[in-house]
């Protein structure tokens, strides 16, 4: 699985990867995971993303504009496990 947190230095991203981070360990989806954080503008409008912090799972984008609840990223993770 490969997530793509996309977003500029910040509060809200950095909220955004610690709830990733507490999900990913709930779940125990910590092996053979790639998290990766995006913060070129560029990079994050090629994604469709205008309106920071995002969160993409496996090149689709499932958030953007604010920070997911511990419920919403965990559903994210598991239909992407599927």
């Amino acid at each position: 699985m490969v997530i793509d947190v996309l977003g500029l230095p910040g509060e809200a991203t950095s909220a955004l990867i610690a709830a990733l981070d507490e999900a990913l360990a709930e779940l125990g989806l910590g092996d053979g995971v790639v998290v990766r954080r995006i913060e070129d503008p560029a990079l994050m409008i090629a994604r469709n993303v205008r309106q920071p912090p995002a969160l993409m799972v496996n090149g689709k984008v499932v958030c953007r504009g604010r920070v997911p609840t511990m419920a919403e990223i965990r559903g994210y993770l598991g239909a992407a496990e599927a």
